[in-house]
C-alpha cells in the first residue's frame, strides 16, 4: 500500500470513529431525559387479526396478503417438518403474521421516517390463534410478554436511503451499533433491510401511529397444522416503539 493510500485509510477511520463518537455523546445526552412513561401501549397495541368466525379468519388474513410485493415476497424462507402426523411449518422472518400491524399506522411519505429515534419500548409478545376443525370453532388465547428489555437505551437513525439501530443494556458503559444496512419502504408498510441483495434482506411491519410514534414488529411464525384436526397459529413479535428526538 503506498503512503497516499495509507493516509487516505486513516483519515477515513478517523473520520468514522469521530462520527460515532459524537453520536455516541449526543445519544448520552438524549438518554439522560427521563423517558415518557404516562403512555400506556397494551400487547395488543396497533395489532390486527382476523375475526374469530369460520370463513371470517380465512377472508380477513386473505386481505394481508394484497399489501405484498414482489421484493418482499423473494426474502421469505421456511422449515417443515413432520412429528405424530403433525406438520410445522417455522418462519423465522415472517411478512404476513396472523397479528399484523395495524393498516392506520401506514405513511404515504417516507420522509416521515427520517431523523433520530428514541426507543422507549421494546418487548417480544407472543399472539396465538387456532381452530379445532371438527366443530369449525376458533380459539384466541390471551397475549404473552416474553420479554421486555425497555429499559435498556436504544436509538434508530434513520436517512433517507439507511437505517441505524445503537443500543446500550442496562449496566453497559458505552452505545453499540447493533444493526446498520440500506433499507426501502415497501408498499408504505414494509421496511426492507439489506446490505447488498434485497433477497438476502429481512423484513419488519413499520408505522407511524396517531401521535407520532414509530412502531418497528419484526414477527416470526410458527405454525401446526394436524389434518383434519387443528391449525394452530402462533406469531413472536419482536416490537420496538420510538419517540422521534431530532429530525436529522
Amino acid at each position: 500500500m503506498t503512503y497516499h493510500l495509507r493516509l487516505l485509510s486513516i483519515l477515513v477511520l478517523t473520520i468514522i470513529s469521530v462520527d460515532i463518537f459524537a453520536q455516541g455523546n449526543d445519544f448520552e445526552q438524549l438518554s439522560k431525559t427521563p423517558k415518557d412513561t404516562s403512555v400506556n401501549f397494551p400487547l395488543d397495541y396497533k395489532i390486527s387479526r382476523p375475526r374469530l368466525e369460520y370463513g371470517n379468519w380465512d377472508r380477513d388474513f386473505d386481505v394481508y396478503y394484497s399489501f405484498l410485493t414482489p421484493t418482499i415476497r423473494k426474502t421469505q424462507a421456511a422449515l417443515s417438518y413432520t412429528e405424530n402426523g403433525v406438520v410445522s411449518t417455522i418462519t423465522p422472518n415472517s411478512i404476513i403474521p396472523h397479528a399484523q400491524l395495524d393498516t392506520t399506522t401506514m405513511v404515504d411519505d417516507p420522509k416521515k421516517f427520517i431523523g433520530t429515534w428514541r426507543m422507549i419500548k421494546f418487548r417480544s409478545i407472543r399472539y396465538n390463534d387456532s381452530v379445532y376443525l371438527p366443530t369449525k370453532t376458533y380459539y384466541r388465547l390471551s397475549d404473552i410478554l416474553l420479554d421486555d428489555k425497555s429499559n435498556d437505551e436504544a436509538f434508530a437513525v434513520i436517512t433517507d436511503n439507511n437505517f441505524k439501530l445503537y443500543v446500550k443494556e442496562i449496566g453497559k458503559k458505552d452505545f453499540k451499533k447493533v444493526s446498520s444496512g440500506k433499507y426501502r419502504i415497501e408498499n408504505r408498510r414494509f421496511i426492507l433491510k439489506y446490505k447488498l441483495a434485497k433477497a438476502g434482506g429481512g423484513v419488519s411491519q413499520i408505522g407511524i401511529d396517531e401521535r407520532g410514534y414509530l412502531i418497528l414488529n419484526y414477527p416470526s411464525v410458527i405454525e401446526n397444522v394436524k389434518k383434519g384436526e387443528y391449525f394452530s397459529y402462533y406469531a413472536v413479535i419482536e416490537q420496538y416503539i420510538f419517540e422521534k428526538v431530532s429530525e436529522r
